[in-house]
């Protein structure tokens, strides 16, 4: 579905909260709420990093590492050349600290150092 056919829904579905009942409406939404308990993204209508933002910005500490660890599975196996690696290993180490980043680094080469021991 694009953007212009969410954007779409998500009126009709506003527009069929306020024409409902308010005691239905709250009770219907807060059933939705409860199930999609796993903290829901905002709705994003620019591009997929605009809509992860917005999601990361209300998850939890446990919903972010959960989603990482799974995300970064996923990214291990696609093939994304030495280029494409660096600049996704440039993206999660450029929010560090200089020191934190060397640290991360040498981190890293220990353990390749050793996967050839």
């Amino acid at each position: 579905m694009n953007n212009a056919e969410r954007l779409i829904k998500v009126q009709q579905l506003v527009k069929a909260i306020y024409d409902t009942d308010s005691t239905d409406a709250v009770v219907v939404m807060g059933v939705i709420l409860e199930e999609w308990r796993v903290g829901a993204p905002l709705v994003a209508f620019e591009d997929d990093e605009d809509e992860a933002s917005s999601w990361a910005a209300l998850a939890t500490f446990e919903e972010l590492r959960a989603y990482f660890i799974a995300a970064g599975r996923r990214l291990a196996k696609y093939p994304l050349g030495q280029k494409g690696t660096a600049r996704l290993a440039q993206r999660m180490l450029a929010e560090l600290a200089p020191e934190d980043r060397v640290a991360v680094l040498l981190e890293l080469n220990d353990m390749d150092t050793a996967g050839r021991a």
